[in-house]
C-alpha cells in the first residue's frame, strides 16, 4: 500500500555541484563538451547533514534531450529542440544515463565510457553525435533543449541508497523514478540502529537547458527530514539528563517518481530499532533549576550534536504515523533525589514533511516532561530563491 505527497517540481536552492577541470586536452573546443560547474554548497553544519563536498565524494546523473518518434524506436532528431514537458513521455537518458561524476580538489570528472579517466561528452552539433561520431541526421543542434536529473549520493549496488526504477536503461523512455532505501537493518525495536550511517541524500533537476547555457549546475534538494532533540528545564529544582532513545519502526524507502510529480512511501517496508539520541553516562547533563529572573536552562540543541535523518511522509487515513510506527521518546533522568525514566509519543499535531528539519523539545515542566517539535529556524532548510533568479526552471520543492 502507498501514500503519496505531492511534490511541485521548483527545487529550492540547496547545494550547486558540478566540474570544470578536465584532463587530458579535448580534441576540440571544450565549450563542445558536457561540463559541470565547480563545487559550491551552503548547508547546515553541527548535523548529519553534508556541509562540504570533499575529493572523492561521487553523484549520479541522468540526461535527456533526443525524444522517439511517437509509437517507435526510432529517434525524432528534429524533436530535440521540444521543451521537456512536450517531449518527456517519449524521451529516454540516452545523454546520460546513471553516469558517476566524482569531485575531485580542483573541480569534478567523469568517464562517458566508465572508466576512472576524465572523459566528457559533447553537446549534440550539426554533423556530430554526443561521443563525437559524425551524424547527418543532426542539424540545427544548437536549439536542442535538455534535461538533466542529478542524485546523491551515488552507489551503483542495487539496494543500496539509490535505485532508478525508471528508465530501468539508457534506451527506455520516459521520466527517472527514483527509490531511496534506508541502510539500517534492524528487525527488532531493541537493535541498537547508527544515525550515522543514513547519508544526506538529495535530488537535484535542470530542465531544458541548452548548449548556449554553459556548464551545468545542479540545485540540490533534501528529501529526508531532519530530526534533533534538546531539553528544557523550566522547574526550580535541578535536572540530570542521562540519557535519550528513540524507538519503533521506521519507514525504509521513499520513492520520488519525477515523471508524474509524487512523493509516496510503502507502508509494509519497516526497520525496526532505537537511536541513541544522548548518552551521558553516569554524570549525564546537569540543567540547573531556574532562578526567579530566569525562564528556563536548556541543553545544547541539538543535543547529542547531531540530526537524525528520516523518512517522513503522510500517514493517510489509516492512522499510521508520519516517520512509522509506535515511536517512543525515551528519557533517563534525575529529578531531585529520584531517578526516573519516561517515555513520550509523537504529538498528533507533528506532521513532519520531507526536505525539512525540526527540534523536538522535551520540557520538563512542573514534575513531567511535555515534547512539542518545532521547525529549525521556522524554515525549511537552505530555502531561498534559485541562484539564477528563476524559480521555475530548476528548483524543487516538496510539499
Amino acid at each position: 500500500m502507498k501514500y503519496i505527497i505531492r511534490i511541485v517540481l521548483i527545487f529550492p536552492i540547496m547545494i550547486s555541484i558540478g566540474c570544470n577541470s578536465y584532463s587530458p586536452e579535448p580534441v576540440c573546443d571544450s565549450g563542445e563538451m558536457i561540463m559541470f560547474s565547480s563545487p559550491m554548497l551552503t548547508v547546515e553544519s553541527k548535523s548529519t547533514f553534508i556541509d562540504a563536498f570533499k575529493a572523492g565524494d561521487e553523484f549520479g546523473v541522468l540526461g535527456y534531450c533526443l525524444p522517439y518518434t511517437v509509437g517507435t524506436g526510432s529517434i525524432n532528431y528534429a524533436g530535440g529542440s521540444a521543451l521537456w514537458s512536450n517531449k518527456i513521455n517519449q524521451c529516454a537518458p540516452l545523454v546520460f544515463y546513471k553516469q558517476k561524476v566524482t569531485v575531485k580538489q580542483s573541480g569534478c570528472v567523469y568517464d562517458k565510457d566508465g572508466g576512472s579517466d576524465n572523459n566528457p561528452k559533447y553537446w549534440y552539433r550539426n554533423g556530430y553525435d554526443i561521443d563525437n561520431n559524425e551524424n547527418p541526421d543532426i542539424t540545427e543542434a544548437d536549439n536542442y533543449r535538455y534535461t538533466f536529473f542529478a542524485y546523491y549520493p551515488y552507489d551503483d549496488q542495487e539496494g543500496k541508497y539509490f535505485d532508478i526504477d525508471h528508465p530501468t536503461s539508457e534506451s527506455e523512455a520516459g521520466g527517472p523514478v527514483f527509490t531511496f532505501t534506508m541502510p539500517q537493518e534492524g528487525s527488532d525495536v531493541d537493535t541498537p540502529l547508527n544515525h550515522k550511517d543514513t547519508p544526506d541524500a538529495m535530488l537535484a533537476a535542470l530542465y531544458n537547458r541548452q548548449k548556449s547555457d554553459g556548464n551545468l549546475q545542479f540545485n540540490f534538494s533534501h528529501i529526508l527530514t531532519g530530526l534533533g532533540f534538546e531539553v528544557n528545564n523550566f522547574s526550580e529544582n535541578d535536572l540530570t539528563v542521562y540519557s535519550i532513545k528513540l524507538k519503533g519502526s521506521f519507514l525504509k524507502k521513499l520513492t520520488v517518481d519525477l515523471s508524474s510529480g509524487t512523493l509516496d512511501f510503502t507502508s509494509t517496508e519497516r526497520y525496526y530499532g532505537t537511536y541513541t539520541i544522548y548518552d551521558g553516562g553516569t554524570s549525564g547533563l546537569l540543567l540547573q533549576g531556574v532562578l526567579f529572573d530566569e525562564t528556563s536552562s536548556s541543553s545544547p540543541s541539538p543535543i547529542g550534536g547531531e540530526h537524525l535523518l528520516l523518512i517522513s511522509g503522510d500517514g493517510g487515513n489509516d492512522g499510521l504515523t508520519y516517520l512509522g510506527e509506535d515511536l517512543t521518546v525515551t528519557i533517563n533522568y534525575k529529578f531531585g533525589n529520584k531517578t526516573n525514566s519516561e517515555e513520550l509519543k509523537r504529538p498528533g499535531t507533528f506532521t513532519p514533511k520531507p526536505g525539512v528539519k525540526y527540534t523536538a523539545q522535551l520540557n520538563f515542566v512542573g514534575s513531567a516532561f511535555v515534547l512539542q517539535f518545532v521547525v529549525d529556524n521556522s524554515e525549511e532548510w537552505d530555502d531561498g530563491e534559485a541562484e539564477d533568479g528563476n524559480e521555475t526552471n530548476d528548483d524543487i520543492i516538496f510539499e
